[in-house]
């Protein structure tokens, strides 16, 4: 056993070389039974290790879902009852940022100084189901964002109510003409000097990077002559991809960038608008850009 061979016959080099340096040459190896015991103890530690961890994983979820149940449940019928959005909202924030800290995973905020006093679109990048309960717990209540969902949200009427009692504004994603109506309502609710929360992308998929922006965000702010601020969520994705209902412990991160004001009110304008805010949300978000563009609306 001084020179160490493959089952082959030939010479393991390193092996040997390690043994020598070691001082074991010469020495008799271990038994074939303590060998197998050996590999068979590390196979079991192995094994126990991924099934603890699977088990912590699936422990973490459920509660995630416990916690939303208990919180979501009086909050949202409570949302539905009041109707008036000057007081769901706060109610919805501060519920928001307790299930962030019962469930560990408070929202690094950065840049909330920049956002304006005034009447703006706030633009963020979607990735994942949480975005919207992030926004809700970092921005500020007062006066708060009327959010922009899809139409399609509208056709439950429990959730239909949740959403009108938090001031929501629907939008058709698939009908030119009913979108372009949308958009209108939009533009209104922005010269009442509402602000207006919207994720240009539309919607979100498991696969990473920015996708293509909608046009009605930018047509919205260009018509009603605000400033469209941009923003980033960094580590929402990771916590509940699409695809999937089982939450991951995560680390998210909200950072306001620039605002941006538009040259104009027509499509040129808009578009203009679009390509500076895509930029600056590529920076914020830290993921690569899909491309393209989605023009929904008519010129």
């Amino acid at each position: 056993h001084a020179v160490l061979k493959t089952s082959s016959g030939k010479i393991r080099r390193a092996a040997s070389r390690e043994m020598f340096e070691l001082g074991l040459v010469g020495t008799a190896p271990p038994p074939l039974w303590l060998q197998m015991t050996r590999l068979a103890l590390g196979a079991a530690r192995a094994r126990a290790g991924a099934a603890l961890r699977h088990s912590a994983r699936w422990l973490y979820g459920a509660w995630c879902w416990t916690a939303y149940l208990l919180l979501a449940l009086p909050v949202s019928l409570a949302v539905a009852l009041l109707r008036r959005p000057a007081y769901a909202r706060p109610l919805a924030h501060y519920a928001a940022r307790l299930y962030l800290r019962l469930t560990g995973m408070p929202v690094a905020a950065a840049g909330l100084e920049r956002l304006p006093a005034g009447a703006h679109v706030l633009l963020a990048n979607h990735a994942s189901y949480v975005d919207w309960l992030l926004l809700v717990a970092v921005l500020p209540p007062r006066p708060g964002y009327a959010f922009v969902a899809k139409r399609e949200l509208a056709g439950s009427r429990y959730l239909r109510a949740v959403l009108n009692g938090l001031g929501a504004l629907f939008v058709e994603r698939f009908d030119a003409r009913q979108g372009a109506e949308d958009v209108e309502e939009i533009v209104a609710a922005l010269r009442r000097g509402q602000s207006v929360g919207i994720f240009p992308e539309g919607t979100f998929s498991r696969e990473a990077g920015l996708k293509p922006f909608r046009m009605g965000a930018f047509v919205a702010a260009a018509k009603a002559g605000v400033p469209v601020v941009v923003a980033g969520l960094r580590g929402a994705r990771a916590i509940l991809r699409a695809e999937t209902w089982l939450p991951r412990h995560g680390r998210p991160e909200f950072e306001v960038g620039a605002q941006l004001a538009p040259a104009g009110e027509d499509w040129a304008a808009a578009a203009r608008l679009r390509d500076a805010a895509r930029a600056e949300m590529l920076r914020l978000a830290g993921e690569h850009d899909l491309g393209g563009v989605l023009p929904e609306l008519p010129r």
